[in-house]
């Protein structure tokens, strides 16, 4: 087998295994991601996140039902990229691997098997839909793809990494291989801190998250101490105000909350922009709900809503959410 043939073998069993599962309709009904480690309990595999040295992750096709076990040493999206290939090479047929950071795309695998794992990964995790819908969304396109700070928005919201989201855009023929480069050497850092407008912050390893009224209806997936910037257009001169008790309500804190003025040429009455800088510290999993109206209409439809699902609790230990999530449906 070719190393193109290993390529297309497991963009192949992705497309399938998507098909088999349903995996579009549940996604496109979240506005999330793929559901990696749902889909590895639904293959039929045992699954279980332990301490691992040197490995991200290895599969074992036992007796009677294949095993996959995934470090708790990696963040989320780490987690989620070693569970994918692990999942291909259970949809694949294959008897075992140990999988080291070679397979996040760092070296060239030699090996055709592990090709083939991390073409299924990749395609599993970031199918072409996938990136469509969110693009759609955000009214982001071909254009927007070259900008960082829109990658970087999209890697959120498909819970990928951002190395991970911009070889998915040059595979499906989103962005080239110059484009690819000149994203992968922009510091991560900087975008976060652009995002932050000044706000003063410990350290850049959170996440960043800019949600607007584009957002409604999304399910987030990220770590307990991401920071949310939310930049909602208010109408003042209407009295339509957005309510942020929803955010306090589901345990956030507001860091920051200002005004960005029209500067005086624009027309009197415009429309203002409401940034607020909002972080929950503590794992959890819940909602919450902006909506824009007069302070004094009580009831009614609002003008605007944003309604966000989100799952902050990071990466998993233990028993998968996936297997807690059908003993407690059972």
């Amino acid at each position: 087998m070719t190393r193109r043939d290993a390529v297309l073998e497991g963009a192949q069993a992705a497309a399938r295994l998507h098909a088999r599962l349903g995996t579009r309709h549940a996604v496109e009904a979240s506005a999330g991601c793929v559901d990696v480690f749902g889909a590895i309990i639904a293959v039929g595999a045992a699954l279980v996140f332990r301490p691992l040295d040197g490995l991200l992750g290895f599969c074992i096709k036992g007796s009677s039902i294949p095993g996959v076990v995934v470090s708790t040493q990696r963040p989320l999206r780490i987690q989620r990229f070693t569970g994918a290939h692990e999942l291909g090479h259970v949809v694949l047929g294959h008897t075992v691997s140990l999988d080291g950071p070679e397979i996040l795309g760092r070296g060239v695998l030699n090996d055709e098997l592990e090709v083939a794992a991390n073409s299924f990964a990749s395609m599993f995790l970031l199918p072409k839909w996938l990136i469509q819908m969110h693009a759609r969304r955000q009214g982001w396109n071909r254009v927007s793809m070259q900008e960082p700070h829109a990658v970087y928005q999209l890697s959120l919201r498909v819970a990928a990494s951002y190395e991970a989201t911009c070889i998915a855009l040059e595979r499906n023929g989103i962005i080239d291989s110059g484009s690819q480069k000149r994203l992968l050497d922009a510091p991560r850092r900087d975008l976060k801190a652009e995002l932050l407008n000044g706000f003063e912050v410990e350290n850049y390893h959170p996440d960043v998250w800019m949600l607007t009224e584009a957002d409604e209806g999304l399910t987030i997936e990220g770590q307990p101490d991401d920071l949310f910037v939310l930049r909602l257009t208010e109408h003042g001169g209407a009295g339509y105000l957005w309510n942020t008790a929803g955010l306090a309500e589901a345990g956030f804190a507001i860091l920051r909350d200002q005004r960005e003025i029209p500067s005086p040429e624009k027309t009197v009455g415009a429309p203002v922009t409401r940034a607020l800088t909002a972080r929950r510290t503590e794992p959890a999993i819940g909602s919450f709900a902006l909506e824009l109206r007069r302070p004094w209409q009580k009831s009614g439809s609002p003008l605007k809503a944003l309604r966000v699902a989100y799952d902050l609790r990071g990466k998993e230990v233990g028993m998968p959410r996936a297997v807690r999530r059908l003993v407690m449906a059972a």
